[in-house]
């Protein structure tokens, strides 16, 4: 679980959260919120990497970022470094794999594709296998084909014992990978549970007609940042 007590941060004058609690229990949640609305400092906060005033808890976190923030060594090796002992490597070319960009590990990561380093940092966090993942749009930069596979793998990957906080702005994503999904709005931002999805994960198909509903539903929040209908769940 992840779980923020009274937390405030700002950047300058810009208040972006003020006394905000909330808990993330176990399994995926998803926040879905406009560009701007806080996501990636709500991460960042509880990986450390701003200042907050307020309490964060959580148990430790590995973390993919849209800025894949890779050493300029091979993909293998920044796999590789977060892992010990002697099968490190095979272990580093097994979470390449999962994330399709095996073919590249012998390859330095400053001469990969934007989408080729992205799926790379989503290996390393795959490889340090910590309780908590936090994932800030990191699908964003991918081919739709390449998207779907890993929406599988991802899909196959998380069990009931992780914690995974994910924010995007893509509903489809939401609605593929989410347990429960989040509305982030407001400023100071605010957040409420839009629904809760008891279809397994790995059952989901965003084109049958069940999820069409869900779909016009999360859209027009986007759409307006309705307030009063993310909070009728």
């Amino acid at each position: 679980m992840i779980e923020l007590t009274k937390v405030s941060a700002s950047y300058g004058k810009n208040v972006i959260y003020n006394d905000f609690s909330f808990e993330f229990p176990r399994g995926v949640n998803v926040v879905l919120g406009a560009s701007g609305s806080g996501k990636t400092t709500l991460l960042r906060a509880i990986c450390g990497l701003i200042d907050f005033d307020g309490s964060i808890k959580c148990d430790p976190v590995a973390a993919v970022f849209q800025n894949p923030c890779l050493a300029p060594v091979s993909a293998l090796s920044n796999v590789a470094a977060v892992l010990k002992g002697k099968d490190a490597e095979t272990s580093a070319m097994r979470a390449l794999a999962l994330c399709r960009i095996d073919h590249k590990a012998r390859v330095r990561a400053t001469k990969l594709s934007g989408g080729e380093q992205q799926r790379v940092a989503l290996a390393r966090a795959v490889a340090a296998d910590r309780p908590v993942l936090l994932l800030d749009e990191p699908f964003r930069s991918l081919d739709y084909a390449v998207k779907l596979g890993l929406y599988a793998t991802f899909n196959e990957l998380i069990d009931g014992d992780k914690t995974v906080l994910f924010v995007t702005h893509d509903v489809d994503e939401a609605l593929l990978t989410a347990d429960r999904i989040y509305f982030l709005y407001g400023r100071p931002a605010q957040l409420a549970q839009v629904i809760t999805l008891d279809i397994p994960r790995t059952q989901r198909d965003v084109n049958a007609p069940s999820f069409a509903a869900y779909r016009a539903r999360l859209q027009q929040i986007l759409a307006d940042g309705n307030l009063s209908e993310a909070q009728k769940a």
